[in-house]
């Protein structure tokens, strides 16, 4: 489906299986925890790995080890996730390392937002330029059933604080047939309010949860649809949102399940226990933490990285055959 039909503007696709091109930049995903202290129906739900515990992560000093490398091999963006990443008590350590290694480059955060009125500022300090904010519904009565513990209110008043500490705050959506979905309106009302772009985002097929996820996937051209809106450029190919406007307010939509954008990607991820991989959906990865701990040379570290970033690959389930059952509460967002 094409823009003008109101479908999303496709990027493109990797080959079969078939290593993605190099890139000269990259954005780096850091999950440095896998815990999370909300139950969204459609992510824990279908968990296939219990936590692990928090000396399998990476601490601090090996973030500071690490970071000159990705540096040294082309990140520009770092953005750190979970689980919850504000339920690390050394987060702002952790930020700061990867501060001090990329001191132009763009650090940023995806949180729940339930601690966020707290941390903001102590976040702002150890160098984080900007905050995404995942909240699922404005409704009070919704919230517990759809999130857990908190409420809107609880996390649009980090929101506002947020606003007025970092260089840009954005929210997602999960967009859930029957669940939310009558509320997309009522979010770009929010958005025209306060300023902040909302991104509403289709649910992923990861293999766990696959009862939830049939039952309330709605694909991202159908929110484009109901919305009658206009597309928008994107604003670089690699970025995964797709932008339309509707009554002068700009909004994105990230359809990486419909619509993948593999040749575009230049998305890295880094797990928890230090675990280096070029696609959301790859098993396995380069152990990095390992060798950190083994105690590899600093030049051995580096071949890894490189070498990790190099084979960068697509296993989306639209590009290859492979695919690994996993739940986003144990590889982070």
């Amino acid at each position: 489906m094409s823009p003008a039909d109101g479908g999303l503007p496709i990027v493109g696709q990797g080959p079969r299986g078939m290593p993605l091109p190099r890139r000269r930049s990259y954005a780096l995903r850091v999950s440095v925890l896998d815990a999370c202290n909300l139950r969204c129906t459609y992510c824990a739900p279908g968990s296939l790995s219990s936590p692990m515990e928090a000396s399998r992560w990476l601490n601090a000093a090996e973030h500071q080890a690490l970071a000159p490398h990705f540096a040294a091999a082309g990140v520009r963006k770092v953005r750190f996730t979970g689980g919850e990443p504000l339920l690390r008590p050394d987060l702002n350590d952790v930020v700061a390392a990867w501060r001090d290694a990329l001191p132009t480059a763009e650090l940023a955060l995806t949180t729940n937002g339930t601690r966020l009125l707290e941390q903001a500022p102590s976040l702002r300090a150890a160098g984080i330029d900007r905050v995404t904010v995942h909240l699922d519904t404005l409704r009070r009565d919704r919230y517990g059933a759809l999130m857990g513990r908190g409420s809107p209110e609880q996390v649009q008043e980090g929101i506002a604080v947020a606003r007025r500490t970092f260089d840009e705050v954005k929210l997602n959506v999960v967009v859930q047939r029957g669940k939310n979905d009558d509320e997309l309106v009522d979010f770009l009302g929010w958005s025209a309010r306060t300023g902040v772009q909302v991104r509403f985002i289709e649910l992923m097929r990861t293999g766990s949860a696959n009862d939830v996820v049939d039952d309330v996937f709605m694909a991202g051209r159908e929110v484009v649809q109901r919305l009658a809106a206009v597309p928008r450029p994107r604003r670089e190919a690699s970025d995964p949102a797709a932008l339309f406007e509707r009554d002068g307010v700009t909004f994105g939509v990230i359809a990486s399940d419909t619509e993948s954008f593999c040749s575009a990607c230049d998305r890295l991820r880094l797990t928890a226990d230090g675990r280096l991989r070029g696609c959301l959906y790859e098993s396995g990865g380069v152990p990095l933490g390992e060798a950190l701990r083994r105690g590899a040379t600093r030049d051995d570290v580096a071949a890894l990285v490189v070498g990790g970033i190099n084979g960068k690959r697509s296993f989306h389930p639209s590009t290859t055959e492979t695919r690994v059952p996993f739940s986003m509460a144990d590889v982070g967002g």
